[in-house]
C-alpha cells in the first residue's frame, strides 16, 4: 500500500506540474491528431500555410511531413474532448470567428504571421484549446506516468522504495522529460516506449521461457511503435533487436535461441508496423517510403538521401553539446552515466550486459541524429533527437548517484536541475534561459505567451504578469498531496 500511495503521489505531482509548464506550441502532429479526432482523415488540407512541415501532394490533398504515431495518441484526448468543444463554441461562436491582425511581442517574425494567419481563418483558438488538450490530456500524464514506472522499477532493484521515489522524481523534473512535456512531440513518446522496452526485458527476476518470449514480444511492440512515431526508432530497435539475439546466445541456447529472439521481438513489432504502412499507403499511394519523400525540396532535404547522410562531425558534437539543442548541455549529469562500468559495485543500476545495450542503443541513436540533415533545426525547439536515450543513461546514472561521493553528487545535481526548470520556465537555448530565471525571475510558458500576444486577445496584460501567484498555489498542492508521505528521505542509502 505505501508503494501504491507513493506512486499516485508521483503521478499527482507530475500530471499538474507539467501541466503548469504548459508551452502553446502547435506542432505539425497537432494538425494531423484534430483531423484525425473531427473526421478520421489524414489529410490537413484546411490547415495548409500555417506549417512549414505541411505539405501538399497535388491530386492527393495536405500531409504533416511526420509518422503519424504521436498524432494518433494525441487524437484520443482531443476526441473525448469534443462534445465540450462543440458546447464551448456554440455558446461563444465569436470564438471560431475570424480576427483582424495583432502583434506577437517577439523578435521572431514567423510566430507574429503564425498567430495572424489563423486570426485570419478563425482557427487561433481552435489550435490554442487543441494544443492545450493534448499536453494535459496526453503528454502530462503519460510523462507522469513513466516517472511511477521508473520509481517501481527502481523499487525492484534497490529494495529501497524512498531512494527510488527521489530517483523517479529527478528523472521526471532533473532530465529534458520535463522540457519535452510541454507539447504534443514524438521524441518524448519514443523515450517513455524505450523505457517500457527496457525495463520489459532487464526487470528483477529469473523469467522463464515464456516470460522471455513475453519480454521480447513486448519490447517488440515498443519499439516498432517507436517506428510509428518516428523513424529515428529504427536504430534503437536494431539495438535492442541485436541484443536479445546476443543475450539468448549466451545463455546457452545458441543460435536456435537466439534466432528465437529474434524473430519473437519483430514479431512484436508487426502490429504498429503494419499501421504506418498502411498509413503511408493511405496518404502518399505507396506504404514503403517516407513522408520526407513526397514533400517539396528545402536546403536540407535535398543533401545525401532526402535528408540523410553520413554522421558530420558538427551534429556529433552539436547532437551533445550544443547550447540550444545539444543533451549534455541541457541534461550535463546525464555524461556522469558513461562512469557506470567503472564502479565495483551498481546498485540498482543496469548489469554489465545491460549498459551493452544502454550504451550500444545510446550510440545507435546518436549516430542516425548526427546523419540527419534536419538535426540543423533543432535550435528551434531545444534538445529533441537524443531524448529517446535518457531513460536508458539515466538508468546508468543511478549507481553513480549511490556512489559517488555526495559533494559529486550535488555538483551533478544542482547545475543539471538549475538547467531544467529554466528550460522547462522560458523555453529557450540554456545560457538564454538560465539568464532570464535568475536576472528576471520564475516564468510560466503560457503565462509568457498570454503577454507577448496580450495586443490581439487581453490589453491589459501588455505589461505582463507575474506567474508567482500561480506557482505558490502549485507549491501548496504538491504539499498537500504529499502530505502523510515522507518526501525528506534520503536520496543515499542509509548508513552509508
Amino acid at each position: 500500500m505505501a508503494s501504491r500511495a507513493t506512486a499516485v503521489r508521483l503521478f499527482l505531482t507530475g500530471w499538474i506540474l507539467f501541466s503548469a509548464h504548459f508551452s502553446s506550441n502547435v506542432v505539425r502532429e497537432t494538425y494531423l491528431a484534430i483531423t484525425l479526432a473531427e473526421d478520421f482523415s489524414v489529410r490537413v488540407d484546411d490547415y495548409m500555410g500555417l506549417h512549414p512541415d505541411l505539405f501538399e501532394i497535388p491530386g492527393r490533398g495536405a500531409y504533416i511531413n511526420s509518422n503519424p504515431g504521436a498524432s494518433i495518441l494525441g487524437a484520443v484526448p482531443y476526441a473525448l474532448a469534443r462534445p465540450f468543444l462543440a458546447a464551448l463554441y456554440t455558446a461563444r461562436p465569436g470564438l471560431l470567428a475570424a480576427r483582424p491582425p495583432a502583434t506577437y511581442d517577439d523578435p521572431r517574425e514567423n510566430r507574429t504571421t503564425f498567430m495572424n494567419e489563423s486570426r485570419a481563418r478563425g482557427l487561433d483558438i481552435k489550435l490554442g484549446l487543441a494544443a492545450a488538450i493534448t499536453l494535459v490530456g496526453l503528454m502530462a500524464p503519460v510523462s507522469a506516468l513513466s516517472m511511477v514506472l521508473m520509481y517501481w522499477f527502481l523499487s525492484a532493484r534497490l529494495r529501497n522504495e524512498r531512494q527510488a521515489m527521489w530517483l523517479a522524481l529527478l528523472y521526471g523534473f532533473g532530465t529534458p522529460v520535463f522540457f519535452r512535456t510541454a507539447f504534443l512531440n514524438q521524441n518524448l513518446l519514443l523515450a517513455h516506449v524505450v523505457l517500457i522496452a527496457f525495463a520489459a526485458l532487464t526487470w528483477p527476476g529469473e523469467p522463464d521461457g515464456r516470460g522471455h518470449r513475453r519480454a521480447h514480444f513486448v519490447a517488440g511492440f515498443c519499439l516498432g511503435f517507436g517506428i510509428l512515431l518516428d523513424y529515428s526508432a529504427a536504430p534503437l530497435a536494431l539495438a535492442f533487436g541485436a541484443w536479445i539475439m546476443m543475450v539468448r546466445a549466451m545463455e546457452g541456447g545458441g543460435p536456435v535461441a537466439a534466432l528465437r529472439g529474434g524473430l519473437e521481438f519483430a514479431l512484436g513489432a508487426v502490429g504498429p508496423m503494419v499501421a504506418l504502412f498502411g498509413y503511408q499507403w493511405l496518404a502518399f499511394g505507396s506504404p514503403w517510403f517516407p513522408a520526407q519523400r513526397y514533400m517539396p525540396a528545402t536546403e536540407l532535404s535535398v543533401r545525401g538521401w532526402n535528408g540523410m547522410t553520413l554522421p558530420t562531425v558538427d551534429l556529433l558534437v552539436g547532437n551533445l553539446f550544443d547550447p540550444t539543442y545539444g543533451l549534455v548541455a541541457f541534461c550535463p549529469m546525464l555524461l556522469a552515466a558513461l562512469a557506470a562500468p567503472f564502479l565495483r559495485q551498481r546498485p540498482g543500476g543496469p548489469s554489465s550486459r545491460e549498459l551493452v545495450l544502454v550504451y550500444g542503443a545510446t550510440v545507435a541513436l546518436w549516430l542516425f541524429a548526427s546523419a540527419n540533415q534536419f538535426s540543423h533545426l533543432q535550435f528551434n525547439t531545444g534538445v529533441r533527437y537524443m531524448v529517446p536515450a535518457v531513460p536508458l543513461l539515466f538508468l546508468a546514472l543511478v549507481p553513480v548517484l549511490l556512489r559517488a561521493p555526495r559533494v559529486l553528487v550535488w555538483a551533478l545535481l544542482l547545475p543539471t536541475v538549475a538547467i531544467s526548470w529554466s528550460v522547462s520556465m522560458a523555453r529557450e537555448s540554456v545560457p538564454i534561459s538560465l539568464a532570464r530565471v535568475f536576472m528576471m525571475g520564475p516564468e510560466l510558458p503560457w503565462v509568457t505567451v498570454l503577454g507577448r500576444m496580450a495586443s490581439g486577445y487581453a490589453p491589459f496584460l501588455t505589461d505582463g504578469v507575474s506567474p508567482i501567484a500561480i506557482l505558490v498555489l502549485l507549491a501548496a498542492v504538491v504539499w498537500l498531496i504529499w502530505r502523510g508521505g515522507d518526501p525528506r528521505a534520503p536520496l543515499s542509502a542509509p548508513g552509508r
